[in-house]
């Protein structure tokens, strides 16, 4: 079967260090089941669309840095590169990672009139809703710095694109007829968009180091890892330090460890990380908190090893790949109760939660698990349990493969 997938990002040999790093062990082990022939089309630093293969994988790159219209598309140039490439390859099935980006719309409008199937990745229509991640009038103003005058972009501007889109969202919702979802909540909010969809249950294949990491073992001293794709509030990176600073009264030497590119030199500073900096400082943290940069897998295991608690402290989550992540490798997870997280780990049995922005139960919920030893090692046990069957590659790898079976017979 020739599956051609549209998606952010290319296959390539380097460990992906940011969003997106499920596409290629998903790919990996696909091809291992000699089922697929599998074509890639991404983006990618190229000027116009260029044919850049990856192994036995025919890939082409488009431009990353593409100007859209009014219509949520790119260029007739562009576009009529991408439909030369889909005949080209004549795939059997399109599948579409995310509707975040205009490849939706290609198959939603029957520009390209192949069957296809959507996987929803994130959801900006509910990323908008609590984009600010309660920040108050006053914060807010406070992450406008440099960067934001001289480009003339604001934390209001990123929020005014995610509700630009809100539209284009749903007509790719609604354009299609096969839609995969990876937890009951994203299953709600499409089945509220399309109510005449068929829905896919699917998950996630994890990076090949969170399989082969050894488990994790209770430190001797307190750390809290953390992690964000990106420098959005939404993320909660605020509530984390916040909630931080309150551990820190009953374990003066714990540590922060805040994994994710968000730091930048001079006036390429986000205002946002700029204020956290700020934020830092006023509660006198600054010894405290270490900013580990963009992580690679291997790097992102040996950190989550060495950590009393992985820290998810997310306003919105269709699938937390993180949380996958830790809960494999056994760290014990403190994660907000939102979104898909609380369908990965049971309250008080797998991981612990607490309501979004909640700094105040977050930093409670951190403290149990210094505090009960006995606590965090049945957490530890359990979530490396749940996560072990859930995320299985050999297992996944057949789902998708069913997936595309289902799904062809059906058009």
């Amino acid at each position: 079967m020739k599956i051609l997938w549209f998606c952010s990002q290319p296959l390539r040999d380097q460990d992906p260090s940011f969003t997106g790093s499920w596409l290629q062990p998903m790919a990996e082990e696909l091809l291992k089941t000699g089922k697929i022939e599998l074509g890639v089309m991404a983006f990618g630093p190229v000027k116009k669309v260029t044919r850049l293969d990856f192994r036995q994988v025919k890939q082409w790159l488009i431009p990353a840095a593409l100007k859209f219209g009014k219509d949520g598309l790119p260029s007739q140039s562009v576009l009529s590169d991408i439909i030369t490439a889909v005949k080209y390859f004549s795939p059997d099935l399109i599948h579409i990672w995310g509707a975040e980006y205009f490849w939706g719309l290609l198959t939603a409008r029957g520009i390209i009139a192949r069957p296809a199937l959507l996987e929803i990745q994130g959801l900006k229509s509910a990323c908008a809703k609590v984009f600010y991640g309660g920040l108050s009038v006053r914060e807010r103003f406070a992450c406008i710095s440099i960067k934001e005058i001289l480009k003339c972009r604001t934390m209001s501007s990123d929020c005014q694109d995610f509700i630009n889109w809100i539209p284009f969202e749903n007509e790719i919702i609604r354009g299609h007829r096969f839609i995969s979802v990876q937890s009951p909540w994203t299953y709600a909010n499409i089945s509220d968009v399309n109510p005449v969809a068929k829905l896919f249950d699917t998950n996630i294949v994890l990076r090949d180091a969170f399989y082969k990491a050894p488990l994790w073992q209770s430190p001797d001293s307190p750390v809290i890892f953390t992690t964000a794709a990106y420098t959005s509030p939404f993320k909660g990176l605020h509530v984390a330090v916040k909630a931080f600073a309150r551990l820190k009264r009953k374990f003066p030497n714990a540590r922060l460890r805040i994994a994710g590119a968000h730091q930048r030199q001079g006036i390429r500073q986000d205002g946002y990380v700029r204020w956290i900096n700020l934020l830092i400082k006023e509660l006198d943290l600054r010894s405290s908190v270490d900013w580990l940069g963009a992580l690679n897998a291997d790097q992102i295991a040996s950190e989550l090893a060495c950590s009393s608690v992985a820290l998810l402290p997310t306003f919105v989550e269709t699938c937390c790949v993180a949380m996958l992540e830790a809960m494999i490798l056994g760290t014990p997870v403190v994660a907000s109760y939102v979104g898909g997280i609380p369908s990965l780990g049971r309250d008080e049995e797998s991981c612990l939660f607490f309501s979004p922005g909640d700094d105040v139960m977050c930093a409670h919920q951190l403290v149990r698990l210094l505090v009960d030893k006995d606590l965090a090692l049945q957490i530890s046990r359990n979530s490396h349990s749940v996560a072990s069957n859930r995320n299985d590659r050999a297992m996944l790898a057949q789902r998708q493969i069913d997936i595309y079976k289902t799904l062809f017979a059906l058009v």
